[in-house]
């Protein structure tokens, strides 16, 4: 598998890398973090700005699309766990991306999701395309849980009087501690019913003094981030911790999301892609309950 190859399973986004045409909003001199993930998944639609920025993260972390792909399959499979072992139904997505195959409400076709995002190209996308009457995109960021819950479109396809399961796969990473990330997990935790659940996926950076190569990437990584894209923080197992203070962390814990209920390699279903041992260490992942 060559780095910029992802499983069959990711890969249906897309075969070719094609130039999309942007609509009028979108700013070119500037990358996006969807659009560089669509860069990972084979989408299409991304553009110089974006691949320039994987061109520069690959080159500080060699195989940085692993972070990418073992991201999605976390989410994948924690979103399975929470659906067929919890029995929620009904989902909230933090920091949606651009549509793909293998989003949440399609390996869960019973649920009910909401994908919320500040991009304004991922809205339109998600609004033009997931047309089912089951989804709906929304406005919405992490440091403003309040205003998501409010809004009237989330409201009436989500019955906050029972459990719900938010996904928060990378959102926390760019949010900045000027922001207080902990402190809007705690009114997000305050909003949700009982045995609501959530799954937070973030970037991590080991001890240097265990994992000295590894902290080194982490660091050459965030710099890369806040250079291009002004966000990506790398943070400690103990700061990922305390963005999860009051919540009770599930089995296995807070861990490389490598290691949190792996699938085997075949058959190949959603969130059965394997990271590579090169850059396990630098994402973490849990799940919680309020």
């Amino acid at each position: 598998m060559s780095r910029f190859t992802s499983p069959d399973f990711l890969r249906q986004a897309g075969t070719r890398q094609e130039h999309a045409n942007p609509p009028p909003a979108v700013d070119l001199a500037r990358p996006s973090l969807a659009r560089l993930h669509s860069f990972h998944l084979k989408g299409k639609d991304h553009f110089e700005v974006d691949r320039d920025l994987a061109l520069a993260a690959e080159q500080v972390a060699p195989g940085f699309q692993d972070l990418v792909l073992g991201e999605r399959a976390f989410l994948q499979r924690a979103a399975v766990h929470l659906a067929t072992e919890v029995g929620i139904d009904q989902f909230v997505q933090f920091g949606a991306g651009l549509p793909a195959p293998g989003d949440p409400h399609e390996i869960l076709p019973r649920a009910r999701v909401v994908y919320a995002t500040d991009d304004l190209m991922v809205l339109a996308h998600h609004r033009a395309l997931v047309r089912e009457d089951r989804t709906v995109a929304v406005a919405g960021r992490p440091t403003g849980p309040a205003d998501l819950f409010a809004d009237p479109a989330l409201r009436g396809l989500i019955d906050l009087d029972r459990p719900v399961g938010v996904l928060m796969a990378g959102a926390l990473s760019h949010v900045a501690d000027v922001d207080t990330p902990a402190a809007h997990m705690a009114a997000l935790r305050a909003l949700l019913p009982a045995g609501s659940h959530v799954v937070v996926s973030h970037y991590h950076r080991p001890d240097p003094a265990v994992f000295p190569k590894d902290a080194n990437r982490a660091e050459q990584l965030q710099n890369v981030f806040r250079r291009h894209l002004n966000s990506g923080y790398w943070r400690t197992r103990e700061e990922i911790l305390g963005l999860l203070d009051g919540w009770e962390i599930l089995s296995p814990g807070l861990l490389e999301v490598q290691r949190w209920r792996t699938l085997p390699v075949a058959p190949p279903v959603p969130g059965s892609y394997q990271m590579p041992q090169r850059n396990r260490r630098l994402l973490y992942g849990a799940a919680a309950r309020v």
